[in-house]
């Protein structure tokens, strides 16, 4: 039997391979007519790989297209999820670096062109700041309520990032809804890390990242009228006169625990310029925790004049 399919195989033998090769070339024809080389592009994000522990990589740039060649098929075949783009960051140390990506791609595709070609990357060092944490309210609790007290489980976080981020941070608050609240309650909030133009930084942790705020909060709400006292100074050598402040007098209220131990309202102290002779200006009240007022600003003015020499009266 075996005998028998080789014979059959070698009977015109070298006709078979020519036959067999010449179906190759026309299959390689047919795939090549069918199947031809096309241009086409992929958009693909940037990956920053290998950077040091002890920096943060910064980067603007998020993704690059490559531009590529490859038979049409494969472009239906193959996604950019095919395709990697990575910036190898070994061994680089703390400043800006210019970075030539390197690319990854499925066999078969030839890479024509990358843009951009380069790209900078900076790498940071890690930081941490402890801050003070702050509250601002939104809303208002019921008519006849008002808030004895707001107490914090933390007063103090930690923001941990990149060191130019965490150098930008100008303060750490978390915002209480106080919205129809009738009694006292306990509250989770988010905390928040801004600029001085009160712009979230997305690139700095704070740990905690959230935090409990017992919000104490008593029936019944009174009503009192308190003096305001502006808190002025000036250089030495001058002294101030006829000080006076508008409104001099301001309507607070709140839970009665609290108004009744309010004697007075001061203005945040400012200290005015030597050799102004005439002061006047918009400042700013304190207000305590607990105490609502229409207005936290008043009009302070005062006259800026030289102490009197005191003279020894035996000289002649």
């Amino acid at each position: 039997m075996m005998t028998q399919i080789l014979n059959i195989f070698r009977r015109n033998l070298l006709k078979k391979l020519i036959a067999l090769i010449a179906a190759f070339v026309m299959w390689v024809y047919v795939m090549a007519d069918q199947d031809p080389k096309i241009d086409g592009s992929y958009t693909v994000p940037v990956t920053l790989s290998n950077a040091p522990y002890e920096f943060i990589p910064l980067c603007d740039q998020k993704n690059v297209k490559l531009e590529t060649r490859a038979p049409r098929s494969y472009f239906a075949k193959y996604n950019a999820n095919a395709f990697r783009v990575y910036a190898n960051l070994e061994n680089l140390g703390e400043g800006d670096h210019k970075i030539t990506p390197q690319v990854v791609m499925p066999q078969g595709f030839e890479l024509l062109s990358i843009s951009p070609a380069g790209f900078d990357v900076k790498l940071d060092p890690m930081s941490e700041q402890q801050m003070p944490v702050e509250l601002t309210t939104s809303g208002s609790v019921a008519q006849d309520s008002a808030i004895r007290e707001m107490i914090k489980s933390v007063d103090v976080v930690t923001i941990v990032g990149a060191k130019s981020f965490v150098e930008q941070t100008a303060k750490v608050y978390g915002n209480v809804n106080l919205t129809g609240n009738t009694s006292s309650f306990d509250v989770q909030i988010p905390m928040r890390a801004v600029d001085d133009k009160d712009n979230v930084i997305q690139n700095v942790r704070v740990v905690p990242s959230v935090i409990t705020v017992s919000v104490n909060i008593e029936s019944g709400i009174k009503k009192k009228i308190v003096p305001v006292v502006p808190e002025l100074t000036t250089a030495d050598g001058w002294e101030l006169s006829k000080i006076s402040v508008d409104p001099a007098q301001i309507e607070i209220s709140g839970a009665e625990s609290v108004v009744n131990s309010i004697v007075t309202l001061k203005t945040i102290p400012f200290t005015v310029q030597t050799g102004q002779r005439y002061f006047k200006g918009t400042l700013k009240l304190i207000v305590p925790e607990g105490i609502t007022i229409k207005s936290d600003e008043v009009t302070v003015s005062a006259e800026v004049i030289r102490k009197p020499v005191m003279r020894d009266q035996n000289s002649n």
